[in-house]
């Protein structure tokens, strides 16, 4: 037997003998392949899909004059739907072909808005057109949805002709309007009740979106923003002197006498008082730390409005009565103007305050959130208005006031309990979570303007939402020709505002409770969920017996209840109050809750 022992063979490597527990061999790290928004995709896919379907069956509906298995309200609830759902899409996929597809839509809905602006309508029923009879409402809202379109394309568009071109569109749309309503108004101050109103906004709406995209600290963006607040000012001092300047000349020393002739010391008191102002602007004009031009307009005003008061005191120099001027046109006027000069100061200042409000401003208009909400919010009262309109083509005679049956809407009740949880929900608890807000407070700021800002920014954004109310019932006054008492809608504004502050304010409290967002928005909902089943078990108290002190309570701070009584055209000053000061104790609370992060 040989003893030599058998030829070495290669060893089995340790890989395939144990197969699976081979270790790993060191490599580069792996290629991450992106996938890419296809969520967002399918969802845009889906809003074509609703958008174009709902437009057959309304086009279909209205050519023909016969009912389709698909009624035309729900083609417009169809259409509105996939907007939204094509707007979310937008603003959250920035490839090419997709950022140019929404950039043609933008251009498809301008052209709209100038089609209705510009064809003479009726097209059946009527011997004599006129042009514009379709903007309001078709050419009004084919334009805020352009707006809408044109948000995202621009911010998305790395190619910078188009990019140019597309902010070039926006500001010679906005600039023609802005300044061409300011002109008409002035020659005709009726015409700014009806369509100038909604051209203003408008207007104004395509300068934002431009000067969102531009830089507004130097060049023509700069120009602009400035531009924008010399015409907003001219607007607001025409506005005054046309009210009071003919007045003043024409009552003349006169108006500072009782009608004893004895001196009235209140009314002198008065006129110095406006003297002192106007002395007061010639020395900020002289004074102030503002270019050239500002100032010489500054001493100009300043001087023009001293004087004629000073003739006023001295003599009457207009024979003729003037026309009062301030209801409705100068109102108007003066509200343009002094919404125009405080974008210009938003846009252009440079204060730590209103640079976090702009910041929290355009963080709606950066999200989809903001971009849904809107949306939503436009369908919704775009359905109330349609159903309101309808009503009133039963030939039925109304009594006023008629907008009761329109502000009051079950979707709108629904919508406003629904949008405060998703406007607030974020604001303080995604700071906590995500660790942005010891960031943001470790700046030269304390709490205080941080929850400010975020309030303020938000309860703008607010307003914003439910501007198509007010706007939608302008179509109705102008192509329906159907007045009506329009004084109302002004007290359920002021009602709307100061709800929208009190709630806005507790949404903030409780984001500053929790990290949570959802947690966060179930609270404030729960509250206006409540405050709204309240008014239910105060009229149906057989479904469930509550003490009526707590009935008594929820019904004061009840935005149901506000909305009926200022819509009834009975404004409730003292709730007005009360609201504001919840808002203020709301925003108290969130502020110290920031502060307890000291503490520990």
């Amino acid at each position: 037997m040989s003893s030599t022992p058998p030829a070495p063979t290669d060893p089995i490597p340790v890989a395939t003998a144990v197969g699976a527990l081979r270790a790993p061999v060191e490599t580069a790290p792996s290629a991450i392949k992106f996938e890419g928004p296809a969520f967002a995709r399918v969802v845009g896919f889906l809003g074509l899909f609703l958008l174009v379907l709902g437009a057959v069956v309304v086009v279909a509906t209205r050519a023909t004059g016969q009912a389709r298995i698909v009624p035309e309200s729900w083609g417009f609830l169809l259409a509105g739907v996939g907007i939204a759902l094509m707007l979310y899409h937008a603003i959250i996929d920035g490839e090419q072909e997709i950022r140019r597809m929404y950039g043609m839509l933008f251009v498809a809905f301008l052209a709209l808005a100038l089609v209705g602006a510009l064809v003479p309508g009726p097209f059946k029923g009527a011997d004599s057109k006129s042009i514009g009879f379709y903007f309001m409402p078709w050419g009004l809202g084919a334009g805020i949805l352009a707006i809408l379109f044109a948000i995202p394309f621009t911010r998305h568009e790395t190619d910078e002709q188009l990019r140019t071109i597309g902010g070039g569109v926006l500001l010679a749309v906005g600039a023609t309007l802005c300044v061409g309503v300011l002109i008409a108004g002035i020659a005709n101050p009726e015409w700014l009740a009806g369509t100038g109103l909604a051209l203003a906004a408008l207007g104004l709406g395509f300068l934002c979106a431009y000067l969102g995209q531009a830089d507004t600290d130097t060049g023509i963006g700069h120009t602009v923003a400035v531009a924008l607040g010399a015409v907003g000012a001219a607007a607001l001092f025409y506005a005054f002197a046309r009210t009071v300047f003919p007045t003043v000349l024409f009552d003349g020393p006169a108006a500072l006498r009782k009608p004893s002739q004895a001196l009235d010391y209140w009314k002198t008191a008065g006129r110095v008082l406006v003297l002192g102002a106007s002395l007061g602007v010639v020395a900020l004009g002289a004074l102030g730390k503002f270019p050239v031009w500002l100032r010489a307009v500054l001493a100009g005003v300043g001087v023009a409005t001293a004087g004629v008061f000073i003739m006023g005191s001295t003599g009457t120099h207009v024979a003729i009565a003037p026309r009062p001027f301030l209801i409705p046109g100068g109102a108007i006027l003066g509200g343009i103007g002094l919404i125009y000069l405080s974008v210009s100061l938003g846009v252009c200042s440079d204060n730590q305050f209103v640079t976090l409000v702009r910041r929290e401003l355009g963080a709606y208009f950066a999200s989809p959130i903001g971009f849904i909400v809107l949306a939503g919010m436009l369908l919704v009262q775009g359905v109330a208005y349609a159903e309101f309109a309808g009503s009133l083509q039963d030939g039925n005679p109304r009594r006023e006031p008629i907008v009761l049956g329109y502000g009051v809407h079950i979707l709108s009740l629904f919508a406003f309990t629904l949008q405060i949880p998703v406007l607030t929900m974020r604001l303080l608890s995604e700071e906590k979570r995500s660790g942005t807000l010891e960031v943001l407070l470790t700046a030269p700021l304390n709490e205080v303007p941080v929850v400010l800002s975020k309030f303020l920014g938000t309860w703008i954004f607010f307003l914003l939402c439910w501007l198509p109310t007010g706007l939608f019932l302008i179509a109705l006054r102008v192509v329906g020709d159907a007045p009506f008492d329009y004084r109302p809608l002004i007290g359920f504004y002021l009602g709307l505002g100061a709800q929208g502050a009190m709630f806005i304010a507790m949404g903030i409290f409780f984001s500053a409770l929790t990290r949570d967002q959802i947690v966060s928005a179930v609270l404030t909902f729960a509250v206006l969920l409540v405050l709204l089943a309240f008014v239910f078990l105060r009229e149906n108290p057989m479904f469930l017996d509550l003490p009526e002190v707590l009935l008594t309570v929820a019904n004061r701070l009840s935005f149901y209840r506000m909305w009926v009584e200022s819509l009834s055209g009975q404004l409730p000053v003292r709730d007005l109050l009360l609201a504001l000061s919840l808002a203020v104790f709301w925003l108290f609370l969130a502020t110290k809750i920031l502060e307890t992060r000291k503490w520990n």
